[in-house]
């Protein structure tokens, strides 16, 4: 069992920050909903660096086990274009494989990576580490925010998936926080820093000079 703190609203849109003790942050946000709330974020809380001795203090941790935080797919809506052109009769096969092109498209969000599974015929498995992850953008169009919709876009540092996109997908703001909790969390346990393009520069020029 280990403490989290959530971020949540309840009823009246009051912001709540409250600790659940859980195994695991699903369990935390199972707790929380629970009680009413509707839940923000969720972090693990991480031990007190005075109960550490002096040596290992700045030292990487090891991630724990890991678990699966999400795990969605992106909306049919984004095959509103091919249903609508049903009415035309001819575009109908192409519009049904396209719903089981997106059926069969699913992302999961863990402790430690994101995983892209697509594909009907032949699968497609990506994934990028989350310490990996350099940033996030939201983006909401008018038809979106009305279903409820969003498409979270990550930038990686992964030279074989420098984007990954989750499309059209529901909770898209608490996936996006998700997203970026966990990033850091991985980066502290691994003692890693992303350094953009100016940093390695300045950096190798320092060694250079």
């Amino acid at each position: 069992m280990q403490n989290y703190t959530v971020l949540a609203v309840d009823a009246s849109g009051r912001q709540i920050r409250r600790m659940v003790v859980a195994a695991s942050i699903a369990d935390a946000e199972k707790a929380a909903q629970a009680e009413g709330l509707t839940v923000r974020a969720i972090a693990a809380d991480t031990p007190d660096a005075g109960a550490t001795v002096a040596s290992s203090a700045t030292a990487p941790r090891a991630p724990a086990a890991e678990e699966a935080i999400w795990e969605g797919s992106p909306s049919q809506w984004l095959n509103a274009g091919w249903f609508a052109a049903c009415l035309l009769v001819i575009p109908i096969p192409i519009a049904i494989w396209k719903f089981i092109e997106l059926r069969n498209t699913s992302f999961q969000l863990t402790t430690q990576r994101i995983k892209l599974e697509s594909g009907v015929v032949s699968k497609q498995y990506d994934q990028v580490e989350l310490y990996r992850v350099k940033d996030t953008v939201l983006t909401r169009t008018l038809i979106q925010r009305l279903l409820g919709l969003g498409t979270v876009k990550m930038v990686t540092s992964d030279q074989n998936q420098p984007e990954l996109l989750f499309p059209s997908i529901a909770d898209s703001e608490r996936v996006r926080e998700l997203i970026r909790q966990n990033v850091e969390r991985m980066r502290r346990l691994r003692g890693v820093r992303e350094l953009d393009v100016a940093d390695e520069s300045a950096i190798a020029g320092a060694l250079n000079g």
